[in-house]
């Protein structure tokens, strides 16, 4: 409606006095075009951000996601070109974050202290190897891993909450195959009111990953030596997320990326790579190629693909464990045996984030979504009808790279750049370079610094090679510090009175 002259001009007086920008984002997320959250099995009612990012695993075990995708405000991404790292996690994530539930100073606080000890002021920084394909190079944090990025803004956020809401004690629970692990455990040791339980597969992880965790002696931190694999482990978090006793009195809370919180902290670098591998003004999508093992990494590039990131393919990279794969070849998402490999931060067989993206291919319908995951949980194979299929390969396309294909990418790379990929991310150039896109530029996750997998590189490039090769002095020092670990069955019943001990 038009304007008396008067309120005009106390408007254009408002207008000059705040910044336009920061009016109209207060606005946005005062709003409701923030998102409520579901779980994806319809069992339980809606909640805010803060709820759910504390609620974890859903009590019906399902997985929180938004009641909607907000869109990008108009202009966006390309206005936000030239943002640091942080400035453009908090434009992002306030997308989901309501100024009700975490005001802008308080959630830019929380923003800035989580990146403020990662070794590149890019935070996430890309190297460009060649003209069609640059790396994303998501090991600059605390343990040289991608789950950095979002773990250690978890570990603030949940601190933050805890504070909020006068809560005296989480004990956040998870299930790590190597990497988790370390980041949860960086991220939160020392904070205020968290107890740390970290489920690892005993002999599973490499011995630098493994140290990663066990060396951290913090009070509140515990480090559990599962005797099985990480299948095994998530499985027992999970089901004890679904005691509600047991849930309820000792308060837990999640890590993994069953957590909310994690996904959304990821979808940050995605727009953020888009913003740097491509010049002013330009509209042309890009592909991604993601080294997959859980599915949240590459859903956090869905999320960001729907607010609007002009994305064309994204590739699903499996080792050979490949469930996914399989799926997006054949539509049959059944169990195997765990095969250990060269990367083993993705020797999972059970990928728990793909619950949230078949979700979104149902139509966001829940009770489709649980008979799905019902049969699933009872025979160990889901089968999607030819609707659902159709519409998981029309956003994503999928490669299996087995691990001699795993060295002859490290050893080629390094030959060519001098550039040294981890197994991890060589799963990601690998299938970047076997699938087909009409993307002008590929973008491929590094997911974690080579030095983390030492024994792997010197596989692949030779011991002559190895020599050049110089191991940060982080992760060099880490066979001489004193360690602490709990071998322990694997046994949720087991596993549930140590808990309890070690709470008492």
């Amino acid at each position: 409606p038009s304007l008396s002259l008067s309120n005009s001009l106390l408007y254009a007086m408002f207008m000059r006095s705040f910044n336009k920008a920061r009016v109209l984002r207060h606005l946005r997320r005062s709003f409701s075009s923030t998102p409520m959250y579901v779980s994806t099995r319809g069992g339980m009612e809606k909640m805010g951000f803060g709820d759910a990012v504390l609620q974890g695993l859903a009590s019906d075990r399902g997985l929180m996601v938004p009641t909607h995708i907000p869109k990008f405000p108009e202009g966006a991404p390309e206005k936000w070109r030239g943002l640091r790292f942080q400035d453009l996690a908090y434009e992002v994530m306030s997308c989901y974050i309501p100024e009700s539930e975490i005001p802008e100073k308080d959630l830019k606080d929380i923003i800035e202290r989580s990146y403020s000890k990662f070794r590149s002021p890019d935070i996430t920084p890309i190297t460009t190897l060649e003209d069609d394909l640059a790396i994303l190079e998501l090991f600059h944090g605390p343990t040289f891993a991608f789950k950095d990025v979002a773990l250690q803004f978890l570990g603030n956020l949940f601190e933050y909450l805890l504070t909020q809401r006068n809560i005296e004690l989480m004990t956040v629970l998870g299930a790590t195959s190597g990497d988790t692990g370390s980041s949860a455990i960086h991220g939160l040791r020392g904070k205020k009111g968290v107890e740390c339980f970290v489920l690892y597969p005993d002999g599973r992880t490499s011995p630098i990953q493994e140290r990663q965790m066990t060396t951290v002696l913090d009070k509140n931190i515990h480090n559990i030596a599962l005797q099985g694999n990480f299948d095994d482990a998530q499985n027992i978090v999970k089901a004890l997320f679904s005691d509600p006793d047991f849930k309820k009195k000792y308060n837990l809370g999640a890590v993994n990326s069953i957590n909310w919180a994690r996904i959304l902290a990821q979808t940050v670098y995605y727009v953020y790579a888009y913003l740097k591998v491509t010049p002013s003004g330009e509209t042309d999508p890009v592909s991604f190629s993601v080294p997959t093992g859980n599915f949240g990494d590459i859903l956090a590039g869905y999320y960001a693909k729907e607010m609007g990131l002009p994305v064309e393919d994204l590739v699903v990279a499996t080792n050979e464990n490949d469930i996914l794969d399989r799926f997006f070849k054949s539509g049959s998402y059944s169990r195997r045996d765990c095969q250990e490999t060269l990367s083993p931060s993705m020797d999972i067989t059970i990928s728990s984030n793909f619950e949230r993206f078949l979700y979104h291919m149902c139509g966001n319908d829940a009770a489709q979504l649980k008979d799905m995951m019902t049969t699933f949980e009872a025979t160990g194979e889901l089968i999607g009808d030819e609707k659902i299929v159709a519409a998981c390969k029309a956003e994503m396309k999928s490669a299996m790279v087995p691990d001699d294909e795993v060295l002859t990418t490290i050893d080629s790379y390094y030959k060519k750049y001098g550039y040294v990929l981890d197994p991890h991310s060589a799963i990601g150039v690998a299938a970047a370079n076997k699938v087909d896109t009409n993307a002008k530029r590929m973008v491929s996750l590094a997911c974690a610094h080579w030095g983390k997998f030492p024994v792997a590189v010197e596989r692949a490039v030779g011991k002559e090679a190895m020599t050049d090769l110089k191991l940060p002095e982080t992760l060099a020092s880490l066979d001489s510090m004193e360690f602490r670990k709990y071998p322990l069955k694997n046994d949720k019943d087991v596993i549930k009175q140590f808990i309890i001990d070690q709470l008492a």
